[in-house]
């Protein structure tokens, strides 16, 4: 909070009757006169601290509303400030955990103030990151915002995560600064024209960064000794790989080879090639089905030919088994429809139409091919990535997948993870890879091999 125009530590203690502060504090504010509600007050260790009286405190919180505490001034304590259930109370706050806030209406308006939990584990150290004031979004303009983060300044970096889908407007995950409870995050406006961000508007989360969380130092990281000592670091670069006499990478550099061979050893969990679904991604990318007020569709079943329902019933147990799939219940079902492909075999497909036809488009961009091939010019080094059921590492979040029910003989189903013909999978897709894959390794292709393995390193860490 500010006071007199310097950030200081406001506490807040749900156990405390009173709101209480330090002698420090009484240049900060007024002496009211009136009698203080109690004559002393039990301190820590059950020591008995006299109060000095009554005081008026004019703050304001990281969007610059006004917030007015008359606290007791207590002997024995310096520069301590105790916000109690006076306060909280009288203003009938509501404390939300999950975002790290104090709310309470006043005047009309809503009063928001973030806070952190002092002993914070897992997500509790997670708070909600909102905009500090209406923002104008230039066309198709990428500008910072200012935004309100619960932390002091004493842990000057956090991590900073888009976790809300604001159309247009695309927010890049960053390692930000945080000063006087503010920090910056970039935006980025898709739309042909200006947009405007609402104040207060939550844009994502903030988590501190702390002895558990290592920020590596980009500077010289492309210096071939510093890839070798990254190389050092790795699992196991060392036990030759099943089928390593095939790799043939085309590079002449004498080196090349070992190295991406000592790349591909360390990495070689991610080339796993069994059956089974592959993991969901760790980034925070899940698929919604945002059908507004739509009324839940359940359509009929096709009929199937007795070799249908059993090819059915394989693709079901195989997809539940492997954990993509789950038994449903709801209001929500679409109708299976086997097609027969070239080689003779059948693919399983879900007939999502009429759930298309009531979903909200996401607008996110997707690649242009004239950029991708523009974007080749000049590099020697190619690399293909191609992801192993792709949408499958994709969750699909929890309150949606009802909306991705299908009807067999045996039963209702539902998606845990995204299935194909849903008309926002591509923009989902597209923003998975571009949680994975950052602007050089999207637009600056490697001229030197330890180039290359730097970026191919980064992106399989992700």
């Amino acid at each position: 909070m500010l006071v007199d125009g310097t950030q200081q530590l406001v506490k807040i203690e749900s156990g405390a009757r009173y709101s209480v502060a330090g002698t420090d504090w009484m240049a900060r504010g007024e002496r009211k006169r009136v009698d203080a509600p109690v004559a002393y007050v039990e301190g820590i260790g059950g020591f008995l601290l006299d109060v000095l009286g009554v005081w008026t405190f004019d703050m304001v919180n990281v969007y610059g509303q006004k917030v007015t505490i008359e606290a007791c001034i207590i002997e024995g304590c310096t520069s301590e400030f105790l916000l109690g259930v006076d306060f909280l109370g009288g203003r009938r706050a509501t404390m939300d955990f999950d975002r790290g806030e104090v709310r309470y209406a006043e005047r009309g308006q809503d009063v928001i103030i973030p806070f952190r939990t002092t002993e914070a584990k897992d997500d509790s150290a997670v708070v909600a990151v909102r905009l500090v004031s209406a923002t104008n979004l230039q066309r198709s303009a990428v500008q910072a915002v200012e935004v309100a983060v619960a932390a002091p300044d004493s842990e000057e970096e956090g991590v900073f995560l888009p976790t809300v889908n604001n159309g247009a407007v695309l927010l890049a995950a960053a390692v930000t600064k945080v000063e006087k409870g503010k920090a910056l995050v970039i935006a980025i406006n898709t739309h042909g024209g200006r947009l405007k961000l609402p104040r207060w508007k939550e844009l994502g989360v903030g988590i501190p960064i702390n002895q558990d969380i290592e920020l590596l130092t980009m500077h010289g990281e492309l210096q071939p000794e510093s890839v070798q000592a990254w190389l050092d670091e790795l699992g196991d670069p060392s036990t030759p790989l099943d089928d390593e006499h095939d790799v043939d990478i085309g590079a002449e550099e004498p080196d090349a080879r070992s190295l991406i061979l000592r790349l591909l050893r360390a990495y070689r969990v991610l080339a796993n090639a069994q059956d089974e679904c592959p993991p969901a991604t760790t980034l925070n990318v899940e698929h919604h089905i945002d059908t507004g007020d739509a009324a839940p569709i359940m359509m009929r079943r096709r009929r199937q030919a007795q070799t249908g329902d059993a090819i059915m019933d394989s693709n079901v147990d195989a997809m539940v088994s492997a954990g993509v799939m789950e038994h449903g219940e709801g209001g929500w079902g679409f109708p299976v429809v086997l097609v027969r492909k070239k080689d003779g075999s059948v693919r399983f497909c879900v007939d999502y139409r009429a759930l298309n036809s009531v979903t909200r488009k996401d607008v996110y961009p997707l690649p242009r091919i004239d950029e991708t091939l523009k974007s080749l010019e000049g590099a020697r080094l190619f690399t293909t990535l191609d992801l192993r059921l792709g949408y499958w590492q994709i969750r699909v979040a929890n309150e949606d997948r009802d909306k991705t029910a299908f009807m067999t003989k045996r039963g209702l189903y539902r998606f845990k993870r995204m299935p194909f013909g849903l008309t926002n999978a591509p923009a989902t897709f597209q923003r998975l890879m571009n949680g994975v894959l950052d602007v050089d390794d999207l637009f600056g292709l490697p001229r030197r091999h330890h180039h290359l393995y730097k970026r191919r390193h980064r992106t399989a860490r992700h």
